[in-house]
This record gives structure tokens, C-alpha cells and sequence, in this order.
């Protein structure tokens, strides 16, 4: 027995909308992780403020520290060509004097972001 399936206009607008919004909802947070943005080269200004950040995380534990902490890696990644560090690193200075939770957020995309374009400890 063959079932014959004719779908509607609307059920056909809905599936879109459903894929769509699936999408989107994948790229959306795919951008949240730094996806959106390629990791870029590690130039000197960049290598510079990943260091820096790296030194300091741990004492930056408290509102006073964090805003002294992203004020260096800011001074840094002035002078970088690497969009997504210097992004990140401006997320981190917004974020510095909010919850521990967006600091740690910020903290995490911006090692993440040092990371991605091939910083190691030294």
C-alpha cells in the first residue's frame, strides 16, 4: 500500500523555519566560541599580551587585579594585526569589573583565542 504524502504550504514554511532556525542557532554559538573569527597569526603584540595574560591570571582574583591585568593585555594588543586576540581582549576589559562568572567567560575566549593562533607558555 502506498501512502501518498502532498504537504501543505504551511507545513513546508514551517520545516524551513525549523532548519533555519537550527542554523542559525549553530552559528550563533559557534561565534560565541571564537568561530566566527579565524585564530589569526601570532605577531609580537599578540605573543606579548597572551603573555602577560598568562602571568597574571592566577592573582587576578578579585575586581582590582582584573582591571590592572586587562589593562596590560589591552596596552598589548593595541598594536596586534590578530583581530580575534585584540576582540578578546577588549571583551576582557569589559568584563573585568563584572561577575566572576563573565570575567572567567572572557578570560577563557581570550586563552582560548591565544591558543587558537599558536601561543605556548614560555
Amino acid at each position: 500500500m502506498k501512502l501518498k504524502f502532498k504537504p501543505s504550504r504551511t507545513t513546508i514554511i514551517l520545516v524551513v523555519v525549523a532548519v533555519a532556525a537550527v542554523a542559525w542557532g549553530l552559528l550563533s554559538s559557534r561565534a560565541e566560541e571564537g568561530g566566527g573569527q579565524p585564530a589569526g597569526t601570532l605577531d609580537d603584540p599578540a605573543r606579548q599580551a597572551c603573555t602577560d595574560f598568562a602571568a597574571g591570571r592566577d592573582a587576578a582574583d578579585s575586581k582590582g587585579p582584573r582591571l590592572s591585568l586587562a589593562d596590560n593585555v589591552l596596552a598589548s594588543t593595541r598594536r596586534t594585526d590578530n583581530s580575534r586576540i585584540a576582540d578578546s581582549a577588549s571583551a576582557l576589559g569589559r568584563n573585568a569589573n563584572d561577575s566572576d562568572q563573565e570575567w572567567t567567560e572572557s578570560a577563557d575566549a581570550f586563552a582560548a583565542a591565544c591558543k587558537d593562533a599558536g601561543w605556548t607558555a614560555p
